[in-house]
């Protein structure tokens, strides 16, 4: 132990639990929400009940990782117990780290792992990694697919799974969700309210991260993505400050969270607006076509994006690839509402004769808990991808491209490359401009567009050099033939962006400088780009190599 807890614990009594102002959310008033340029740490965590007097400042000076971060989690586990901070020489360490989707993010391991037990100890922690200078990441559902994006070697790891409330408002016209629930336990408590609100499409996905990144919805063609359906956000700021952002209050705060990533804050709340879905029953389901109806395939894929404004109901997506060396592609169609196989816009699809079908009435919890068991966990995962303008001859080019390249992963073992296209339309573009719209960079006047990525499981980490260059050149291959129409987009989306991609660029110039406008006001010490490292910074990809696509 590197100091005595005796006067602190005292000081404390364990009151960590105290709000910094009267108002029961926790949110502070205006004046108070900008770090000024005296800001002191330590006198902040006094505020919030930790009297940190004992701590010697020497040992926070010119420490290394270790040193700095064996303080922080020390001081933690003062604070709050044994039971919330992690080593690794125990059996509970291992358990949380083997939680992660991609074996990627297991093998990382941090110092120790924090499990906060309220909004306050997120406060506490970021103010003991700004006082020691250990890094953290955050987790919410951990579904990112390279290291560093929700845990941290040598550093704390946060886990918000605590913070998993989720209450409806009494006219059941809102929802405060914690970011420690994934979409399963969501919708299956909706489902008796018989309402649901804008989020993922597969039940272990944390709520936090799909937001933050945007969110594409079973309902995105009616209501837009998650980020849009926010009402407001609970957000830590880097001075441990609770505000509550939004269109009102902190309105920039507010837009640079609808897309902005973890660039920020921590959002301990978000506050979605609910939308009417009874009993929870919709439609939905996989249909599998052979190689002689690939044509088919993708012509019908480019009539339902370009005809989602005529039924916004209406979604899709197509996964090429290839099963014991048999083409096959995999399209799950989903409609807002029951009996969606009448529905007009998807006779491109009935039309084609398909070897299997499950398409059927659903209910949304199962059946996101249904899709979650093609994207096993425990594997070595990746994904990442482009925009292009919607364009079926791009459709038939980028089927054509991942084939060909196929091969290159023919003596990868247990590798399983996937091509998926989705549409951005034209009624979920519409949707981006509401509140204030968000930094995303996507125009209406670009019209509907195809999210196209490529993704992949394998078993070894010695062949991670051979998927990475196939993923590279069925992307450079695509961009090319796009460009070559001026079909060229330069957004990614960042819920599947890949770990060499510079997504914040790719929102445009005048977003990006905005965006990190708004970081240097409300993070004047840049804490959540120096001290939270991790996934997608405004200044650059999570991992910088030349070999691989960049966007």
């Amino acid at each position: 132990m590197l100091f005595s807890y005796g006067s602190l614990l005292a000081a404390l009594a364990l009151a960590a639990n105290t709000q910094s102002t009267d108002d029961p959310s926790g949110a502070v008033p205006d004046t108070d929400a900008i770090e000024p340029p005296d800001f002191n740490v330590t006198a902040a965590l006094f505020d919030l009940g930790v009297n940190v007097a004992e701590l010697p400042a020497a040992q926070l000076v010119d420490r290394s990782s270790n040193a700095a971060c064996s303080i922080a989690c020390a001081s933690l586990q003062g604070i709050y117990g044994p039971a919330s901070v992690d080593f690794s020489n125990e059996p509970t360490y291992d358990t949380f780290t083997s939680g992660y989707w991609s074996q990627i993010q297991e093998n990382v391991n941090p110092y120790c792992i924090f499990r906060a037990p309220d909004k306050t100890a997120v406060s506490v922690v970021i103010l003991l990694s700004r006082l020691t200078t250990c890094p953290f990441a955050v987790k919410s559902g951990g579904h990112a697919a390279f290291n560093g994006a929700s845990s941290i070697d040598g550093g704390i790891t946060v886990s918000l799974a605590a913070l998993n409330q989720i209450i409806v408002s009494n006219d059941k016209k809102s929802v405060a969700v914690g970011p420690g629930n994934t979409w399963n336990a969501v919708y299956s408590k909706l489902q008796s309210y018989n309402i649901a609100v804008i989020g993922g499409r597969v039940a272990p996905i944390g709520t936090g991260g799909l937001t933050t990144g945007g969110g594409i919805s079973f309902f995105s063609s009616i209501y837009g993505w998650a980020c849009d359906n926010v009402n407001s956000y609970d957000v830590v700021l880097s001075s441990g400050a609770q505000v509550n952002a939004s269109p009102t209050s902190f309105p920039d705060l507010y837009w640079a969270l609808r897309g902005g990533g973890n660039n920020f804050g921590i959002v301990v709340n978000f506050n979605y607006a609910a939308i009417s879905l009874p009993g929870g029953n919709m439609w939905g389901g996989t249909r599998v076509y052979t190689e002689n109806n690939f044509p088919a395939v993708t012509k019908a894929f480019a009539s339902v994006v370009q005809n989602s404004p005529s039924d916004g109901n209406a979604g899709l997506w197509v996964a090429w690839l290839a099963n014991n060396g048999t083409k096959i592609a995999a399209t799950e169609l989903y409609y807002a509402k029951p009996n969606g196989q009448n529905a007009a816009i998807f006779k491109p699809f009935n039309n084609i004769t398909a070897i299997s079908d499950s398409t059927q009435n659903r209910q949304l919890a199962p059946y996101t808990a249904e899709l979650a068991t093609s994207n096993p966990y425990g594997l070595r995962e990746t994904y990442y991808g482009l925009t292009v303008k919607a364009d079926q001859s791009l459709a038939d080019a980028a089927k054509d491209i991942f084939y060909q390249e196929l091969p290159a992963t023919a003596n990868v073992s247990g590798a399983n490359p996937v091509m998926v296209y989705q549409g951005i339309t034209l009624p979920e573009i519409q949707q981006m401009t509401k509140n204030g719209g968000n930094p995303l960079g996507i125009y209406a006047s670009d019209g509907p567009l195809y999210l196209i990525h490529v993704a992949c499981w394998w078993n070894n980490a010695s062949d991670d050099p051979i998927i990475y260059a196939f993923i590279t050149k069925v992307l450079n291959r695509l961009k090319a033939a796009a460009t070559k129409i001026n079909k060229q987009n330069d957004y990614i989306y960042m819920n599947y962006g890949g770990l060499y991609e510079d997504v914040i660029k790719s929102y445009g110039a005048d977003n990006k400088a905005k965006l990190k406008s708004i970081s240097l006001k409300y993070d004047p010490d840049q804490v959540f780009q120096k001290l939270q490292p991790g996934y997608f910074k405004l200044d650059r990809a999570p991992f910088v190599d030349p070999r691989y696509y960049s966007g």
